[in-house]
């Protein structure tokens, strides 16, 4: 094995050639590259030596998403969304059933990958008790034959050896194969669970989305963005967690069994004590489970209120720094996050307690049996049973210390399981809502030469409100090139009349017809973050001689002349760059540049002045818009009273519609913008028109031809059809209009760019990250206090284990009395049961400080960020903010207290055990000098690539909430627009799902790689220290030699624990650097001024006054 980093040619994650070679000036493209894990041999899969290079490539540069592999097809979001989604609706829209359905086989295989590794940690117990037998018989008697000093140990497997040594040398090498496949199956098992993993996240967060886009109205005003939000990051990893718990739910149970028989068969019926004690430590524990399960059903509502009152104060920061709001809002948020603290204290208390009963479990077992088996039974307890049953008690505690950890995991699961469900159960729009051009019935329209129509139209937003507004008796025909405005006072239902056309609002009754292809302006502009081109283009190719006719045509040419790189400049999340009147604009030229049939707008005009909206008029709606049918919502009484608009309409207040004017005949006057060409109604051959220029470049043509559109391609709510659409791609498009001269190509970008890549730490989380979150605990004071109460639960833990030592050797050399027997067992009592008791008080106060230091972290963020500068939130998506106060508050809140007191607890664990065992192999101790050297070389090659991937995992999962975030808000936009685009919008949402899934099949691969090379070792430390101790075996009593035995066993497991802890430190410590770095952002002025005195000039007013001087 290796820890060298590989030269960057054996690299082979890159989708381009290795050498980057090319020919001539023109390289070729890109081949994509075959998966490192495919092209490996069975050798190097099996040992993963396939991912060094990442993990080379890390030490050498900062990982970005490009040094990624590719994400494996079978792993990517569209196909794994299609396959669970049939399995989903095959189960009766049941998640658990549908998993069940598309991961059964693979997850039947790991289940019993996971039980073989169960098996052979089982190997442990049985070799103590025989190597200690063995040893025993060797001591007492140096015949070559010798009979295990044990007879309650017959269940062992006996074997017939010659002598004891070679018995004992068979059960250490017998030991050491059991590990070396305990590593090899347990790592093939978490791999294959968490390969699991990335394909049921991918399929469950991608349903999310498509069932966010389909929302009725009325499901819509349930459910808020932030709570969108947290359902599609938390909820989707809580029920991730609950699938792959399912193993632990049969495993835990069936190790208990076998443990708790294999201690019957060491202690006879003093073993029953021990049990009782078991169940009634799970019926306590149940009591407990059940208290977690409330408290955590109130967190979640109390995490979903502040996450929704962040949001709200987050989208409208505009508003709240304009009138001052700042401090206000922020102790509404203080509010919310008190309430959520205060819950999180009870259930980490409640908690707290759970973890003494199961930290304190083996204790109170080994207190039950062992007085029961020494006092009540009157047995000797030699050394052989004594640190066979503390290794048994030991497998026991594992799995019942998981316990509390898989309730509380499986409480989380079950209520994030129900939210999910009742997301997706969710009312749909309606299918039928609208019909289209290839309806049965659209006949009778096609015929009429009518584009839209509602007859007889009865609408609600909510219909099981009966006071809720209503559309009532709707009737409207609008035929082929008509010009309809809609107007009436404010509230009188015209925005209502758009949505029930399009088909969002709900139908109680009536047809609604649209025979073409719609582009639809809201009344609230949405404006993606991106460039103010890509918005406009909104995913359609680029043609320069269109483009520049609609930005002229909506007015934005002086508009964009004035932006740092013209329409190249990128616009903030939700327009926040741009005014008003210009997000209108835009989102105008986003509709007419997509070439509609029909034309929804919803006042576009009525954020622009008076001589805008008439140039607009004539040039857009007028001009350029000749051909198109158009429904516009305006208050211009010239406008509407204007002889170019065919009809106005307006609603009364029983919300029905009356036509208020008709104009027979439509005035044409000579465009000022040259009219984009009419789109043939029905199956017309289309002929290109004058208007529709070509590009100057008469090589190549302007329009490639027409294609037919697929019946896929219908619209999601209002599917009607185009039956030509025009592919809008010249040869010529890389050519600059007029709107992108200047500038340069490079710097253009650049300069216009505002949205910047999100700030990630480079390296070693950094020290004042450390420092803050140390004076957020409490500083010295606290700390001192916590190292104090973990060095007095391990000197006690250590004192009752060396005391059972002491009494076992006493057995065996005959010197015990059964007068003192009860005096030893009241020590060891006494001894075990203050280790138990400085647990729970260890946990009380990492779970109050802990939570101490969250507290501060989370107000000087909030306070931070209401404070900073408009241009921070111009430059920061919402997404990036709030995947701080999603997934790295709960981080922080949760997972590092708990994370820093495991690492406390390993290190001290490790120390103490390590120590016993070297003083207790003397010189042979230097032989662990390699081990440790290869424990200190495997971690040190293992943190740097695991922190820059959790740190990359974290800013590749802001641009899937940002796009979540835009589509729930553009949703009816989308809708509008047609299939096409949410088809796009599916793939985008597909296409950053894939990104952050590929960085955690990187993370998943690298910790893998870390966590068998750590298992081997450890497996040949056992080796060295078993190994070691049967050389000594004339130097040492049974009972030291146990002890050492034993706690070789615990290094073993605890050392893997102390560098993964330390690992998880460096990754976890991301949420808090993440909050710092939102603590340190420029601040604006402050909100008083300190009092300066006026400059000393006669002319300077001391006075508030305005003078006119002629």
């Amino acid at each position: 094995m290796s820890l060298k980093p590989s030269p960057p040619k054996s690299y082979a994650t890159f989708t381009s050639p290795a050498n980057g070679s090319s020919r001539g000036n023109h390289p070729e493209p890109p081949i994509p590259a075959q998966h490192p894990q495919d092209a490996a041999w069975f050798g190097s899969r099996v040992l993963l030596g396939w991912v060094q290079p990442l993990m080379a490539l890390a030490h050498r540069k900062r990982l970005d998403s490009e040094d990624v592999w590719p994400l494996r097809v079978p792993l990517q979001a569209e196909l794994v969304s299609a396959e669970f989604a049939g399995a989903y609706e095959r189960s009766k829209r049941s998640i658990p059933r549908a998993f069940f359905r598309m991961f059964g086989g693979r997850f039947v295989l790991t289940g019993a990958a996971f039980f073989v590794s169960m098996l052979c940690n089982l190997v442990g117990p049985v070799t103590l008790n025989r190597v200690i037998s063995a040893l025993t018989a060797m001591a007492s008697d140096r015949e070559a034959q010798s009979e295990p000093a044990d007879s309650s140990s017959s269940w062992l497997w006996p074997l017939s050896f010659t002598s004891a040594l070679s018995e004992v040398t068979f059960w250490v090498g017998f030991l050491f194969v059991s590990q070396v496949l305990q590593a090899l199956v347990d790592n093939y098992a978490s791999f294959s669970s968490e390969v699991i993993a990335i394909q049921f996240v991918g399929a469950l967060k991608t349903m999310l989305y498509r069932k966010t886009l389909r929302l009725s109205a009325r499901a819509r005003q349930e459910r808020s963005t932030g709570e969108i939000t947290n359902m599609y990051t938390s909820d989707s990893d809580s029920v991730l967690q609950a699938a792959f718990l399912v193993h632990q739910a049969w495993l835990i149970p069936l190790q208990i069994t076998i443990v708790s028989y294999m201690l019957y068969q060491v202690l006879d019926v003093a073993a029953f004590a021990g049990i009782g004690v078991i169940v009634l430590m799970l019926a306590v524990n149940n009591l407990v489970s059940r208290r977690m399960f409330r408290l955590q059903r109130q967190g979640r509502g109390c995490k979903e209120t502040r996450m929704k009152k962040v949001t709200e104060v987050l989208k409208a920061i505009g508003i709240v720094k304009f009138n001052a709001w700042e401090d206000r809002f922020a102790e509404t948020i203080a509010r919310a996050r008190a309430t959520e603290l205060d819950v999180l204290l009870q259930a980490r208390i409640t908690s707290s307690f759970g973890i003494f009963l199961m930290w304190g479990m083996p204790v109170f077992i080994s207190i039950a049996a062992f007085g029961t088996f020494a006092v009540g039974l009157q047995r000797d307890l030699t050394p052989a049973i004594v640190f066979t049953s503390l290794a048994l008690f030991q497998l026991i505690q594992i799995p019942l210390r998981m316990v509390m950890q898989i309730v509380t995991t499986l409480i989380q699961s079950v209520v994030a399981l129900e939210r999910v469900s009742s997301f997706m159960d969710l009312s749909e729009i309606a299918s039928d809502n609208v019909l289209s051009i290839t309806s049965p019935s659209a006949e009778r329209y096609v015929a009429r030469n009518i584009i839209a129509a509602i007859e007889d139209g009865q609408f609600a937003w909510d219909p099981s409100n009966s006071g809720g507004f209503e559309l009532r008796h709707v009737n409207l025909s609008v035929k082929v090139g008509e010009f309809y405005v809609i107007h009436g006072p404010v509230g009188c239902g015209k925005t209502s009349l758009c949505a029930a056309l399009l088909g969002e609002m709900e139908k109680r009754q009536g047809a609604v017809y649209l025979g073409g292809s719609v582009a639809y302006c809201s009344q609230q502009p949405w404006i993606q973050n991106m460039t103010v081109r890509d918005n406009i283009l909104f995913g359609l190719p680029f043609d320069r001689n269109k483009y520049d006719k609609v930005v002229d045509a909506c007015s934005l040419t002086v508009d964009l002349e004035a932006l740092p790189a013209r329409d190249h400049t990128e616009i903030g999340e939700r327009g926040v760059n741009l005014s008003g009147g210009q997000q209108a604009r835009v989102a105008l030229a986003r509709a007419c540049y997509s070439d509609a049939s029909v034309f929804v707008l919803d006042s576009p005009l009525a954020a622009v002045d008076t001589i805008v909206q008439n140039e607009i008029f004539l040039k857009c709606l007028v001009g350029l818009l000749r051909h198109k049918t158009i429904l516009l919502v305006t208050h211009n009484p010239e406008i509407i009273a204007s002889d170019f608009v065919s009809h106005a309409v307006t609603i009364n207040k029983t919300g029905t519609l009356v036509e208020t004017r008709r104009q027979l005949e439509r005035s044409v006057v000579p465009s000022i913008v040259s009219p984009l060409a009419a789109q043939p109604y029905v199956r017309l051959p289309y002929t290109s028109t004058d208007s529709a220029q070509r590009s100057s470049n008469d090589e190549h043509p302007t329009f490639q031809d027409l294609k037919r559109v697929d019946e896929e391609e219908l619209g999601l709510i209002s599917p009607y059809k185009q039956t030509h659409i025009k592919d809008f791609h010249e040869p010529g498009a890389d050519a600059v209009s007029t709107l992108s001269h200047g500038d340069g190509g490079g710097d253009k970008g650049e300069k216009g760019r505002l949205i910047r890549e999100e700030t990630r730490a480079d390296g070693r989380v950094a020290r004042h990250v450390f420092a803050a979150y140390y004076h957020a605990v409490g500083g010295l004071r606290i700390v001192s206090i916590l190292l104090l109460s973990q060095m007095l639960w391990q000197g006690l833990q250590i004192g009752s284990d060396f005391w059972l030592s002491s009494w076992a050797n006493d057995s065996v050399g005959r010197e015990a009395v059964d007068a003192n027997t009860e005096y030893r067992l009241a020590v060891y009592a006494s001894l075990g049961l203050l280790s138990a008791a400085m647990v729970l008080i260890r946990t009380l106060l990492v779970t109050v400080y802990g939570l101490r230091a969250a507290k501060s972290l989370f107000d000087r963020m909030t306070r931070s960020l209401l404070h900073a500068p408009m241009r921070f939130f111009d430059a920061t998506p919402i997404g990036r903010i709030l995947t701080r106060y999603g997934g790295d508050v709960f981080v922080v809140d949760v997972r590092v207290p708990g994370t820093f007191g495991s690492l406390a607890a390993n290190i001290f664990s490790v120390g103490c055990s390590a120590a016993t065992a070297a003083l207790v192999i003397r010189w042979k101790g230097l032989l662990l000098v390699p081990v440790a050297y290869l424990y200190v070389k495997v971690a040190a090659f293992y943190i740097r690539p695991a922190r820059e991937l959790e740190r990359l995992a974290k800013t590749t999962q802001a641009p899937v909430l940002t796009h979540l975030s835009e589509s729930v808000d553009g949703g009816t936009v989308l809708r509008a627009f047609g299939q096409r685009q949410i088809q796009r919008f599916f793939r985008l949402n597909n296409a950053r799902l894939d990104q952050n899934s590929a960085v955690w099949f990187a993370k998943l691969s690298v910790s893998q790689w870390f966590s068998l090379r750590v298992q081997l070792v450890g497996s040949l430390l056992l080796l060295v220290v078993t190994s070691s101790l049967v050389l000594l075996r004339h130097q040492l009593s049974a009972a030291i030699i146990g002890l050492a035995f034993s706690y070789s066993l615990r290094v073993s497991a605890n050392l893997e624990g102390i560098v993964r802890v330390l690992t998880q430190v460096e990754t976890l410590m991301v949420s808090p650097e993440r909050m710092q770095e939102y603590i340190d952002i420029e601040q604006e002025a402050p909100d008083r001024l300190p009092m300066v005195d006026p400059p000393a000039h006669p002319e300077w007013p001391s006075v508030g006054a305005v003078t006119f001087d002629k």
